[in-house]
């Protein structure tokens, strides 16, 4: 574990730094651009797991009914703990986006060709997504809005969903001179 703050540390002070080098002023927000939603998917294997562990345990099934319970049960045991220790070390495996006042820096996990990326808000396009779709029997309309980073002339570099932190860097961006 202390090698990973380590890591996460050094790449903090590689982005601050290369901030400074471009002169992109002060930080506004730290964007994780991804879900980490392993924890909750080991709680629920372990739900569904425990009831036919429980069942092929306890009822008349012999010695293989027995045997298939007991592994169940250790699955739904072990499945939380393996997926939050998994969840721990998220921040290795998940870009994020680091939004300054001039600009962004993208820093990329460990294996990724390029490992940091900085970009002044003149060298951005931003694109507002607006998607709607019908929920339920009643037909509610829900409607998501998305923010979307473009290099100016080339690919998409992340999307940010309806937060505090997408406004704020939809907001920074046109005031930064980002294309819209």
């Amino acid at each position: 574990m202390a090698e990973t703050d380590e890591g996460a540390a050094r790449s903090r002070r590689e982005v601050v730094r290369l901030a400074q080098e471009r002169g992109f002023g002060a930080g506004q927000a730290v964007v994780s651009l991804g879900g980490g939603d392993v924890g909750c998917v080991g709680v629920a294997l372990a739900v569904c797991l425990l009831p036919p562990g429980v069942g092929l345990l306890a009822g008349p099934f012999g010695p293989a009914g027995t045997s298939a319970g007991a592994v169940l049960l250790m699955a739904a045991l072990a499945a939380p703990v393996l997926a939050f220790a998994h969840e721990r070390r998220r921040a290795e495996r998940i870009p994020r986006l680091y939004v300054y006042d001039g600009g962004v820096v993208l820093s990329y996990p460990r294996g990724h060709p390029q490992h940091l990326a900085a970009y002044a808000w003149p060298e951005l396009r931003t694109v507002e997504r607006i998607r709607s779709s019908t929920i339920g029997q009643g037909g509610s309309v829900q409607q998501v809005w998305r923010l979307e980073l473009h290099v100016r002339g080339g690919p998409l570099l992340c999307s940010l969903g309806d937060t505090r932190q997408g406004l704020l860097v939809a907001r920074l961006a046109v005031a930064g001179g980002a294309e819209t």
